[in-house]
């Protein structure tokens, strides 16, 4: 008799671990001998985190979405903080840098972005500069939003400027989101949207490292309130204070 306990922060998605078990190939019935436990976080997210959506003129995947980040996110900066944007691509992340620099550094804010160095250096700089209070500004993209370690100061006001998408691209991805659809099922509700879930869930777990953290989540993307999918995404994050503005 053999047996294996599987453990991760992010194994559910939308708040069930039935996603994970269709990718897996996992039966989710006891009697097959599968178990599943979700335990209490022990951060104490009412009183230690907000999380804010603020009054946005356009969503995600309208053409003037770029030009208007511009014009927004340094609003949504946090002076003499450690702030993290996260973006869906290189190429508006890129975009958004190249419109900025000047007037970040005419506030005096350090800005770093995602593939200009080393992550090593771009962390080790971000580090220094919140240890002489001054303020970086981390601007990266997917691969920022896991496996990154910032506790404490180095990290109190984290930005995702849209819900992270994915769009299905490999030969596995197109063939079982045509299988869903062969069996009358809906690939955007039944892989997209779970896996939007799990991948928004990792990112907004970059805020609270450590017990005593604090700080802000800012979403810039409203169809977490405007489309029917987006009670189940907003729903699935940790229970942090809410500002819908």
């Amino acid at each position: 008799c053999l047996g294996a306990v599987l453990v991760s922060a992010t194994m559910r998605a939308l708040n069930s671990f039935s996603f994970f078990c269709r990718q897996a190939g996992i039966s989710e019935k006891p009697e097959d001998g599968t178990r599943f436990l979700a335990l209490v976080s022990p951060f104490d997210y009412q009183n230690q985190a907000e999380l804010r959506i603020p009054k946005m003129k356009y969503e995600p995947q309208a053409k003037e979405f770029t030009e208007y980040l511009i014009d927004i996110l340094p609003n949504q900066i946090k002076d003499k903080q450690a702030n993290l944007v996260l973006f869906s691509s290189y190429w508006q992340m890129n975009q958004v840098a190249d419109a900025l620099e000047k007037l970040f550094i005419k506030k005096g804010w350090a800005l770093q972005i995602q593939g200009k160095e080393s992550r090593n250096e771009i962390l080790n700089k971000h580090k220094t500069l919140v240890q002489c209070q001054k303020t970086s500004v981390l601007f990266g993209t997917g691969s920022f939003s896991e496996g990154l370690d910032l506790p404490g100061e180095l990290l109190e006001n984290l930005i995702i400027t849209k819900i992270p998408f994915g769009v299905p691209t490999s030969p596995v991805e197109q063939a079982h989101a045509e299988y869903i659809e062969h069996k009358g099922g809906n690939p955007f509700m039944q892989i997209t949207v779970p896996e939007a879930s799990k991948k928004l869930i990792q990112s907004v777990g970059r805020l609270l490292r450590k017990e005593r953290d604090s700080g802000t989540v800012i979403i810039l993307d409203r169809r977490l309130i405007s489309k029917r999918y987006g009670a189940s995404l907003l729903d699935s994050l940790p229970p942090f204070k809410r500002i819908i503005e």
